[in-house]
């Protein structure tokens, strides 16, 4: 997403005046522990997971964050 994208959007589903960063960091991400315990694994897992592209996140310094809706990557959404 482009910085443009990001801005139509915010305009165009009337979020300009709601919070999107508390403590630092964006509201709709969960750092990778966070992730560890919405899935039940380690970290060690989440980072692996990340790595192999099974989860899709993005490195802000030495951590990993991801979208707080982000599915379960051991399930397979198509059969659901």
């Amino acid at each position: 997403m482009t910085g443009k994208e990001l801005i139509l959007y915010i305009l165009q589903h009337d979020l300009e005046n709601e919070i999107v960063i508390k403590d630092g960091i964006f509201v709709w991400l969960m750092d990778e522990e966070e992730a560890a315990a919405k899935f039940n694994v380690g970290v060690s897992t989440i980072r692996a997971w990340y790595i192999c592209r099974m989860l899709s996140g993005t490195k802000i310094g030495d951590r990993l964050y991801f979208l707080r809706n982000i599915g379960d990557p051991r399930k397979d959404d198509k059969h659901e």
